[in-house]
């Protein structure tokens, strides 16, 4: 079964992954601490584009992914110039 994270649980998974707290993503995002919390909250839907695109940045994900276009993370460019450590 192919289950699909919605936008909210993208956020927060990615948040945990980096070992941060809220507190601390807004002050390297520049985005508020309740906004960020708002846009991990499964009943918030209204997340501005310029915080997708922050978020995606900082992260290094691509839009589409947090968008769920996309399932794959990373765009094909940010791969082949990063490559997997061996």
């Amino acid at each position: 079964m192919n289950t699909t994270l919605t936008i909210q649980e993208k956020l927060k998974d990615l948040r945990v992954e980096h070992g941060l707290t809220l507190e601390q993503l807004a002050d390297q995002t520049g985005l508020s601490k309740s906004a960020l919390g708002k846009y991990e909250n499964d009943d918030y839907k209204d997340i501005s584009p310029f915080a997708i695109v922050t978020l995606a940045k900082f992260y290094h994900v691509t839009t589409d992914y947090l968008l769920g276009v996309s399932e794959q993370k990373k765009s094909l460019r940010h791969r082949a110039e990063c490559p997997a450590p061996e």
